[in-house]
């Protein structure tokens, strides 16, 4: 088990990209936990043969089920970590002696819908090659886990015969640990890449149709995803952010400086704003949560220059990595509102 390191859904959590709000049925009538907005084509009958279905409607809702796995798989990663802040990683259960949480730390119950749509939708036509197949073979793993933790979570007599239900529970965590977090970065890196080639294109449209305010957040928004992945291809985490190389990094920051610069340029102009049918204050807005993306990072530079550790890792600091994550998850989540809707 790689060393604990916070991994919440802004990290990883993908920059859904407008229209991708579409949902299947599956022939269980079980709509996609993904689908936030209505279905673009009507649910087909279960005799229906799936070929019908449109095949840019599927391809939506396909890539919005797997970007909704990995923030599931995301979550899961983060209940796993914790319970090996608790419980060590060995086959036999036994506590951590000197652990500062007690058993059922961070631990909550786990919906496995989004695993059922998965399924699904890896049969279906087009097909995504790898992540297709890497979907397959994580679901069991992740499934076995999830029911696992909902156990956990569950119970609340878990001293009871000298932890005999924890050694149960162990058994099947420590089973499928390996295999889950193995399979779960190389979906989550194949997702990442997926997204990245989505929101190019995509930031190409906006650009080509004078969409200069939704380029602007949109953008960088990616630049700082693009950081944060420098940051961790490095192997950095806020338990070692001093040992950051910001060299890599100066030429995105600078990319990210630009970028806010035109936002607010475009967001001075009337007849920008009404051409994206946005308000003064609600650009104005969108700007104040962009330059907390370039103030998280000045706070990360001074760290990292300063050549000593975070004092307490783990939790949001400024000037660290995680800090940087949530700012980052609050920029993506005001596009979503007030684009991709």
């Amino acid at each position: 088990m790689k060393k604990h390191r916070t991994l919440p859904a802004l990290l990883l959590a993908l920059l859904l990209l407008a229209s991708t709000g579409c949902s299947l049925s599956s022939p269980k009538d079980s709509a996609p936990t993904a689908a936030p907005t209505p279905t673009l084509a009507p649910t087909p009958a279960p005799t229906e043969p799936e070929e019908t279905l449109d095949p840019e409607t599927v391809d939506m809702a396909k890539y919005n089920v797997y970007v909704q796995l990995n923030n599931k798989i995301v979550d899961v990663l983060d209940t796993l970590y914790s319970y090996y802040e608790v419980v060590e990683y060995q086959d036999e259960f036994a506590l951590i002696p000197d652990s500062e949480h007690s058993y059922k730390y961070n631990i909550s119950g786990c919906n496995t819908d989004i695993l059922d749509d998965a399924a699904y939708v890896a049969a279906l036509e087009p097909a995504y090659e790898a992540l297709d197949s890497l979907a397959l073979r994580i679901l069991d793993p992740m499934r076995t886990l999830c029911d696992t933790f909902s156990e956990i979570s569950s119970n609340y007599d878990y001293a009871a015969d000298q932890y005999a239900k924890p050694k149960e529970y162990h058994k099947a965590i420590q089973t499928n640990a390996a295999a889950f977090e193995e399979l779960a970065h190389q979906f989550m890196e194949a997702v990442q890449e997926m997204s990245i080639q989505r929101v190019e294109a995509e930031e190409q449209n906006m650009l080509n149709s004078h969409q200069l305010l939704a380029y602007g957040f949109s953008h960088s928004i990616t630049v700082v995803k693009k950081i944060t992945a420098e940051c961790y291809s490095q192997g950095i985490s806020d338990y070692n952010i001093e040992e950051l190389d910001l060299e890599p990094i100066r030429p995105l920051y600078q990319e990210l400086l630009d970028t806010i610069e035109a936002y607010k340029a475009a967001a001075e102009d009337n007849s920008q704003l009404m051409e994206e049918s946005m308000t003064s204050d609600g650009a104005y807005h969108i700007g104040t949560q962009i330059d907390r993306m370039s103030s998280a990072l000045d706070w990360m530079f001074r760290q990292v220059e300063s050549g000593q550790p975070i004092e307490d890792p783990g939790r949001e600091y400024l000037g660290g990595l995680i800090h940087l994550e949530v700012v980052l998850s609050a920029c993506i989540d005001l596009y979503n509102t007030t684009f991709a809707s």
